[in-house]
């Protein structure tokens, strides 16, 4: 399932020329004619078969499946990680102009609602997604254009593929008279060791007798690699954990923000990371600023390719990165109104996604320091802005893909 409004709102190809145009129809006519394509430049010679995948690893996500079914090599070509990868890495850039915004409705019903945002910036469509496979679901990412979905799925909206996980584990030995709540912190990634794709969960105890219990929360990974849960312990110590309302991960870490209770009944803002290949904690302190005790006016983002920390108070715009365990102030922003903006996350080029009252959203540019109004108001819960990202990554059960790979070539034409 490609996204309603990619798919009738999809930019020009890259190579929109005439080698590009010629490429179609050599395509197109010898499909027609069952033989192997012999594809050919404007001086009648033959098309590097190099080249031509090198063309195809440009073009978007659509256009690329359509050619799968030309014949077996190319459906192998297309499908190889060799391929996917540098189809990757092509187009990172190329396919940020729609944002995934979620709201909650009244009796808890979440609204997962595509942007579709052009050069201004300004939101030039949007549409409900009430029919995608993750309706009502929390989303985390995109990692290589997959999300996970917080109903224990992951999702490549691209090329339509849904993968449910295995149900999750528990500690095997959990404190007394508990049981895990149903609510749950999550990240999303690719571990930079081995490439496999993680999934971690942070769940909190209750007590099964009415009496409060205060102890750590488990930390659980999936692996879609072996496509099993792991335990991997509990936390050091008791935290309240928040939920990010953009993607964070930076440097094969997963972070979040985070309250612990200390022996005196006072609690400290932290920040928690989570490293994807050693599966390891660290407690980070934010930045030193009296300006940031209003919890709803900060947020975690990303900037410079490091963690960035986002604060709104008296209408000032404060930027902090981390490098090398130590925070720098970047940028401090006039907003122009007190008290009417709170950051919410990230956008591309070191962009801040701002919401203001109402639900109305604004663009900010740390350098110029311009302040874009986008022309959306949503709803009056924000739940979280991701990015549209998409890749040809698939996540299938390697089993089915494996009978789905064969299943397909019989059927190609040679």
């Amino acid at each position: 399932m490609a996204l309603s409004l990619k798919r009738y709102a999809e930019s020009r190809p890259l190579f929109d020329t005439g080698l590009y145009r010629l490429l179609t129809e050599r395509i197109n006519k010898e499909r027609e004619n069952s033989v192997l394509i012999s594809i050919t430049t404007n001086s009648g010679h033959l098309l590097p078969e190099n080249l031509l995948f090198e063309i195809l690893s440009w073009l978007p996500v659509k256009d690329v499946l359509r050619y799968k079914s030309v014949s077996k090599s190319w459906y192998a070509t297309i499908s190889s990680p060799h391929f996917i990868s540098n189809h990757l890495k092509n187009n990172h850039n190329n396919n940020q102009s729609c944002i995934l915004a979620q709201y909650y409705l009244s009796q808890g019903e979440l609204l997962l609602e595509e942007l579709l945002i052009d050069e201004t910036p300004r939101v030039l469509a949007s549409q409900v997604l009430s029919k995608s496979p993750v309706d009502n679901t929390r989303i985390c990412g995109p990692c290589d254009g997959l999300y996970y979905c917080s109903e224990r799925a992951l999702w490549n909206p691209a090329i339509n593929e849904l993968r449910t996980l295995p149900p999750i584990i528990a500690n095997p030995n959990p404190p007394p008279n508990t049981l895990y709540s149903c609510h749950d912190i999550y990240g999303f990634g690719s571990d930079p060791l081995t490439g496999d794709y993680k999934v971690v969960v942070i769940k909190d105890y209750w007590s099964t007798n009415d009496e409060y219990v205060s102890y750590p929360a488990s930390v659980l990974v999936f692996s879609l690699r072996t496509d099993s849960w792991k335990y991997c312990g509990d936390l050091t110590q008791e935290y309240y954990l928040e939920h990010n309302k953009c993607y964070i991960f930076v440097k094969g870490c997963c972070f979040w923000r985070a309250s612990s209770l200390h022996t005196d009944e006072n609690y400290s803002e932290v920040i928690i990371s989570f490293d994807m290949a050693s599966h390891s904690f660290q407690e980070i302190h934010g930045p030193e600023n009296p300006d940031i005790k209003q919890l709803h006016n900060r947020c975690l983002g990303i900037y410079d390719d490091s963690l960035g920390f986002f604060s709104v108070f008296d209408g000032i715009l404060n930027i902090w990165t981390l490098n090398h365990e130590a925070w720098t102030k970047k940028f401090t922003i006039g907003l122009g109104c007190v008290d009417d903006f709170w950051p919410v996350g990230h956008w591309m080029n070191n962009k801040v996604l701002i919401e203001r009252r109402g639900g109305k959203l604004v663009l900010c540019d740390p350098i110029t320091q311009e302040l874009k109004d986008l022309g959306f108001e949503g709803g009056s819960s924000c739940e979280g802005f991701f990015t549209y990202m998409e890749s040809l990554v698939s996540i299938k059960d390697r089993n089915k893909s494996r009978e789905d790979k064969e299943r397909q070539v019989d059927n190609s034409q040679v």
